[in-house]
């Protein structure tokens, strides 16, 4: 039985993320992501535009090269919550007669963004406990393995086949202390190493960094250092990070707590992945902070945060520069709250590397320089695997084939340069595919 894999997005880009595998008479699809740097502009009038459009703009994946296999279809699996994975599911979902199968927190949010975005999903959602299987055929089991990354519940898929296991291994990262949740399941990716393992399709996003990435309990005590050990007293303190990044959110919470100030999440997607989060007992955010969906629907109490600005501390989206997020909000003065002289602006993230979104963010960092606000950046750790840790995961699962994915052509040559030191030969067992290309493993 013949098993080719079809790279339709996130193999020259960080972004944008979907991959085809075609089992004998069978097809599966992995992830269906939105391209960042090209959604953002276009985020405010996403629903008026086609399929087309939108594929045209480079938004989403190009899906044309695996029309033929529409009829063979049997799942589009989403291993996690982030937009890159998921968000074009809404364009593209419905061309496949297939249900979608992903973790419950993820389900969550994708109802969370039909019903605040106006976007429907025509196919039946499956959810899948992360650390179980589900058999979507007679030839083909999906296992979805938890993972730590910068959104909880994520998961690296293993499709079973007879023909060995194929790994689908974006984003992860191992974490021996997460703020939120349990390790990365080493001991089954340990016995997976004993099974054959067809193929390993390799997260590349941080495949340049000759280190490990460390664990989100670093970041938790970057973030303390910066509020709790600097002269934080009559000013503002606002913070801005990636709305999904629960585990983050809640180390904010408790240094607000630390630092005696009332924590106020700002922000429709804070919003959307709290409730999610909350809803499956996670967090209970809404206990403890104040959370305010909509910002132009409560000028009066923003103004009356504004006027104590030294008892709050302030969560806010758009911490890539994004021109309607809630921070640029408050740089342009669209809304009550102010930035002034000195106050405490955080970036609990890192930027993510496509033209666009550095780009916006260098704009955000000028404005605020203006308003003489002092900037801390990188208060972060990634979520995303660094080289040696992408090292340990081949070393652990022994794949025949390596096919590195999420990233530009220099990231997935950092991917195939560390493989080819392991004794992986290019061209051979390591392939470095286009958009639109595929390989028969």
């Amino acid at each position: 039985m013949d098993v080719k894999l079809y790279a339709l997005g996130g193999y020259e880009e960080v972004g944008r993320n979907m991959t085809c595998l075609e089992i004998g008479n069978e097809a599966v699809i992995l992830d269906m992501g939105v391209y960042m740097d090209r959604f953002i502009p276009l985020q405010d009038q996403i629903q008026q535009c086609s399929t087309q459009t939108l594929i045209k703009e480079d938004v989403i994946p190009d899906d044309r090269p695996i029309n033929h296999l529409r009829k063979k279809m049997k799942a589009i699996i989403l291993s996690h919550a982030h937009l890159d994975h998921i968000g074009a599911a809404y364009w593209l979902s419905s061309n496949y007669n297939c249900p979608i199968y992903t973790t419950p927190y993820t389900n969550k949010i994708l109802q969370q963004r039909e019903k605040n975005n106006q976007l429907q999903l025509k196919n039946k959602i499956i959810s899948i406990t992360p650390n179980s299987s589900y058999k979507i055929s007679d030839k083909i089991e999906i296992e979805f393995i938890h993972v730590t990354h910068s959104v909880i519940q994520s998961s690296m898929i293993n499709i079973i086949t007879s023909e060995g296991n194929v790994l689908y291994s974006l984003d992860y990262k191992f974490d021996n202390h997460p703020v939120i949740g349990q390790t990365t399941n080493k001991q089954r990716l340990r016995e997976l190493g004993k099974e054959h393992m067809l193929a390993l399709i390799v997260d590349s996003t941080n495949a340049e960094k000759e280190n490990k990435t460390y664990s989100e309990s670093v970041a938790r005590e970057m973030l303390r250092d910066v509020v709790l050990g600097m002269e934080t007293e009559k000013h503002g303190v606002i913070v801005s990070t990636f709305s999904s990044h629960i585990a983050r959110l809640k180390t904010i919470l408790d240094v607000s707590k630390d630092l005696g100030r009332d924590t106020v999440f700002l922000g429709r997607s804070l919003h959307e992945y709290i409730s999610a989060a909350e809803q499956l007992d996670f967090v209970n955010f809404s206990e403890k902070a104040e959370i305010i969906k909509n910002p132009y629907r409560s000028k009066k109490r923003l103004d009356e945060i504004n006027k104590n600005r030294d008892k709050y501390l302030v969560v806010a989206t758009g911490s890539q520069g994004e021109p309607n997020a809630t921070i640029s909000k408050i740089v342009n003065e669209d809304i009550p709250l102010r930035i002034k002289s000195d106050d405490f602006i955080i970036f609990a993230c890192g930027v993510i590397p496509t033209p666009s979104i550095q780009a916006n963010r260098g704009i955000l960092e000028n404005k605020i320089h203006h308003k003489k606000g002092r900037i801390f950046k990188d208060v972060h750790v990634s979520g995303h695997a660094s080289r040696e840790d992408i090292r340990d995961l081949i070393k652990i699962v022994s794949p025949e084939n390596i096919i590195p994915a999420h990233g530009d052509i220099k990231k997935l040559a950092s991917v195939a340069t560390l493989s080819m030191d392991m004794g992986y030969a290019l061209g051979k067992n390591v392939h470095l595919l286009q958009n639109g290309r595929y390989v028969k493993l």
